[in-house]
């Protein structure tokens, strides 16, 4: 009943202080990447490219965010957390109405879309093998085969001040994330100094008998993370975000 009544931007408030305590107990807090512009030399990329299925208000979204990510450079043992680069999505920022995966329902909410970023890091963090410290699927597969843009189990939800993405740079150099938006298409660019290897990404499903999907990441064969995700039973939604 009390939470209820809870303001929800004094609920978003109380999860801040919560996560500022529970970072400094796990040793991130002081270690987290900053908006910079570092000198550094970049003459190796990893690409993803991705059907965008775009709208107006999905691509705006993207586009302030991305100018965000793309002020980073992180150093080695630094960690990236999209909410400490990209910050609140509010619509004082820019962000617009677009839809997301809320509550197991598509709704539309200020700063819709952003997911198709943090799945992307994280999908290509897995192919260089950086260090995932915190990383969240969707509760629900809401796609068919047909539509399906990114394998299941690539992507990474993010909802400010509850769902992070956090990635550790453990190589021996710098790294940044970059990015390519074309008319339908986009594609994520990890930049480094040193090659590194395009490790073999694969994730296998298994269907469960109460209505939901594991699937398990598997990197170079060997099994490194498990996601759930409840079936979306549904024709009435042919196109999502």
């Amino acid at each position: 009943m009390i939470k209820k009544i809870i303001p929800y931007h004094i609920k978003i408030k109380l999860h801040e202080i919560k996560n500022i305590f529970r970072d400094i107990f796990k040793g991130y807090y002081f270690n987290y990447a900053k908006r910079k512009q570092l000198p550094s030399k970049f003459l190796h990329t990893l690409k993803i490219r991705q059907d965008l299925k775009p709208n107006d208000t999905k691509k705006n979204n993207l586009l302030i965010a991305i100018k965000s990510i793309e002020s980073v450079e992180i150093n080695p043992n630094e960690i990236f957390s999209f909410w400490k680069i990209v910050g609140n999505p509010s619509s004082k920022k820019g962000y617009l109405e677009s839809r997301s995966l809320v509550n197991n329902q598509l709704e539309k909410s200020i700063g819709g879309g952003l997911c198709q970023l943090s799945g992307l890091i994280y999908y290509i963090s897995l192919h260089a093998k950086l260090e995932v410290l915190e990383r969240y699927s969707h509760s629900m597969d809401i796609y068919t085969n047909e539509n399906r843009f990114t394998p299941l189990g690539s992507d990474a939800t993010v909802v400010y001040g509850y769902k992070d993405l956090k990635i550790r740079n453990n190589l021996n150099h710098p790294i940044k994330f970059t990015f390519l938006m074309e008319e339908n298409h986009i594609t994520i660019q990890l930049n480094h100094s040193s090659l590194i290897e395009n490790n073999k990404v694969d994730f296998k499903e298994n269907i469960l008998d109460d209505n939901r999907i594991e699937v398990f990441t598997i990197i170079n064969q060997e099994k490194k993370g498990k996601s759930i995700y409840k079936r979306y039973v549904s024709n009435t939604i042919k196109k999502t975000d």
